[in-house]
């Protein structure tokens, strides 16, 4: 075989190893699963100990991960003006054999995302943009202990891998938008009606204490009739936010429409009780344009029992404190 066959089949070879490393990532619509596997990929496929993803922030910073050995390690980088990722993005860098002696003559410092001592230093780096939609979106880079580790191919192949993870990036954020967007209510943030009743009739037959709580504003029409819908909008986020600051432990909260909320809670209604006393009592404590007062109805899960029924007897006892007309919590303790 000559040496000129010999290197066609080794570039026949490593394009087949290619495009299974992109049908690979092509396969995720998480970015947290792709992000992954791109690491194991890439060092394969460059036989290479380090690779490094840095995503560009809204504020022009970067989020760095790393996967050097069999650790992966994170990292926020604040905007700067000039570095090895800021040239990478305006084509000024591509491939350093000799990465100290590069960092010496231009005068810049890099940051060590994973600090191991017991491991060498990168000499070689390799860094390509990720674009995709006319955007930069972060920075591939793969590097090596070893100097004078990679070749123009290795750049070329870098960069042919860079084209499609911007892509397939861009993928699955748009994925996990309409996810979100499908599932969240967009005022507050919770989870929607739809996520409520897949998410109840999974509590309903979860292991443990659980336990339904539904809520409405009392007289939530006066606020909008006298402040104006844009205060009852302030109103309804900042309920949400005591939700969301009240099940960011355990449990699960829900915007059903207009001033209804749900919570799935995995305790007793004793407890459940307490801790919307005090989630609810910290709403006084809030910039909101209106105090609003939460009438709350409470229902402990009972086996085989729907979860219509198990809405429905929440429901009577939020009615309870409706008719009370008073900041109250209604429990099935609370009524024959």
């Amino acid at each position: 075989m000559t040496t000129e066959h010999a290197d066609a089949q080794r570039q026949i070879a490593r394009y087949r190893s290619l495009v299974q490393v992109i049908a690979a990532l092509s396969r995720h619509v998480r970015t947290e699963d792709l992000l992954l596997t791109m690491h194991h990929e890439v060092q394969a496929l460059f036989a290479s100990p380090i690779t490094l993803l840095a995503r560009r922030t809204p504020e022009g910073g970067w989020a760095v991960q790393t996967l050097e050995g069999d650790v992966i390690a994170e990292q926020w980088l604040g905007p700067r003006r000039d570095g090895l990722l800021e040239r990478v993005v305006t084509d000024r860098v591509r491939l350093e054999n000799d990465l100290p002696a590069y960092l010496d003559r231009e005068g810049l410092t890099v940051v060590r995302v994973h600090y191991r001592p017991d491991l060498p230093h990168t000499m070689s780096w390799m860094g390509v943009p990720l674009r995709a939609g006319g955007e930069t979106l972060g920075v591939l880079s793969v590097q090596s202990y070893a100097l004078d580790a990679f070749t123009p191919e290795d750049l070329e192949f870098l960069e042919l891998l860079g084209v499609q993870l911007g892509i397939v990036m861009e993928n699955a954020a748009l994925h996990e938008q309409l996810e979100r967007e499908a599932n969240t209510d967009p005022l507050t943030g919770l989870f929607n009606r739809r996520q409520f009743a897949l998410r109840g009739e999974a509590a309903g037959h979860a292991a443990g204490e659980w336990t339904l709580a539904v809520m409405d504003v009392q007289e939530f029409k006066r606020i909008n009739d006298e402040l104006g819908h844009a205060a009852g909008d302030v109103v309804l986020r900042g309920i949400g936010e005591a939700l969301l600051d009240l099940t960011a432990a355990r449990g699960e909260a829900f915007r059903l429409g207009g001033d209804e909320f749900a919570l799935l809670l995995p305790c007793t209604p004793e407890r459940a009780a307490a801790l919307l006393r005090a989630g609810l009592d910290g709403l006084a404590g809030r910039a909101l344009p209106a105090s609003p007062f939460v009438n709350v109805g409470l229902a402990a899960r009972r086996a085989g029992e729907p979860l219509t029924e198990w809405v429905r007897r929440a429901d009577r006892h939020m009615y309870a404190a409706k008719r009370a007309r008073a900041h109250l919590i209604v429990s099935p303790e609370d009524v024959a």
